[in-house]
């Protein structure tokens, strides 16, 4: 019939149309979501302390919590709790210890794969990495592209970092021993460091990152309640951690001028015949446990002749530290030294106040003879 119209008929592709259907479509999907996981920004948070900034118990409670960071869509990807220490000495290629830590290699490259392979922030946290070189901050930052960096410093009182830092130094076991007190100091004066300087750290990350990614945190002085730094440190992560218990956290131990000058002659007298490890299990395990609590009196000052580059080399810090652009969290007052480190007169370690130091650190550090069950004694 003239102007009547053909019947509409269904067109089923053939068997080659639809495997082309599918490619298509499978490739559509592929480029989409692989826009979309370009979309993804991963940020990773590197914690680079310097040491004796409450690095030990930041630490702490961040591997205790690692659960409510995950529910906050924060990953910790560390594997055990000691595993940063030996990411960090491989990064570094052991140039900040004294002997060797065949365990450490290649854990960097897997704590870097952890982080980049998740969807959201990570947390990198360990002191050591606050001595950074500048080809080690470039070696972290090629190992962690193409991620957005923050960087957290910590800002301490110079004049309260000098007597932590000496205590810490009398504690790590070597061959050579630490210095004495004045020698430390004269050491410290006479070769600035990262290890105490912020604004140090702060400038070499500012060669590679923009500086509202640089965060820098203030220490409170000594007396203010952990809770502080905790809430500025996590105002630095932007987390919530008002959950967390910062008073059960993990702290060093405390030592006065007496244990510290004993502690540092033991460390001699032990390297010339101890291994590393059995020096530490001495040191460490056995010995700075036992101690007494150290006298308030008794404790580590600096002697009023140091005063003048000290004081100087702080407000040097806390302009660097204002003019930077880096974000800060807490107060830079903060970085003033406390009154009370200052002495005119240095106190003198006899050696009588050693012998009774030893001695009580004898009998504490004996194992307990006071069960009655015990048939090895008379």
């Amino acid at each position: 019939m003239l102007g009547a119209r053909a019947p509409v008929r269904a067109v089923c592709p053939s068997e080659g149309d639809w495997a082309h259907h599918l490619q298509a479509r499978v490739w559509y999907w592929y480029v989409q979501t692989a826009w979309i996981r370009l979309a993804v920004v991963r940020e990773v948070y590197l914690h680079v302390g310097p040491v004796k900034t409450g690095s030990t118990f930041l630490q702490d409670l961040l591997w205790r919590h690692r659960d409510d960071l995950a529910r906050q869509g924060y990953h910790h990807p560390g594997a055990h709790a000691n595993e940063m220490w030996l990411a960090t000495n491989d990064l570094q290629d052991g140039a900040f210890v004294d002997y060797e830590m065949p365990q450490a290699s290649g854990v960097w490259a897997q704590v870097c794969q952890r982080a980049l392979a998740y969807d959201g922030p990570s947390v990198i946290s360990h002191e050591m990495l606050g001595l950074s070189t500048e080809e080690h901050i470039d070696r972290i930052v090629k190992s962690l592209t193409p991620a957005r960096l923050q960087v957290i410093v910590m800002a301490r009182s110079l004049a309260a970092m000098l007597a932590s830092l000496w205590q810490e130094s009398v504690k790590s076991v070597g061959r050579d021993g630490a210095d004495s007190w004045p020698a430390f100091l004269a050491t410290q004066r006479d070769t600035l460091a990262p290890v105490t300087d912020a604004l140090l750290i702060v400038q070499r990350w500012l060669a590679h990152i923009p500086a509202e990614q640089v965060h820098v945190v203030t220490v409170p002085p000594a007396g203010t309640g952990p809770a502080v730094l905790l809430g500025r440190f996590s105002d630095a992560l932007g987390i919530d951690t008002t959950s967390w218990t910062a008073n059960a956290a993990a702290r060093n131990v405390s030592i006065d001028m007496v244990q510290a000058e004993l502690v540092r002659r033991l460390n001699q007298t032990s390297a010339a015949s101890l291994g590393h490890r059995a020096q530490r299990l001495l040191v460490h395990d056995a010995l700075l446990p036992a101690m007494r609590p150290p006298n308030p009196t008794r404790r580590i000052r600096l002697p009023s002749s140091e005063r003048e580059w000290v004081e100087a080399e702080t407000a040097r810090r806390v302009d660097g530290l204002r003019d930077c652009g880096a974000l800060l969290h807490g107060d830079l007052a903060d970085l003033a030294s406390p009154p009370e480190l200052w002495q005119d007169v240095p106190d003198a370690v006899t050696e009588a106040d050693l012998l009774e130091e030893a001695l009580h650190l004898l009998v504490l550090s004996h194992p307990d003879t006071s069960d009655p069950d015990r048939l090895d004694f008379v």
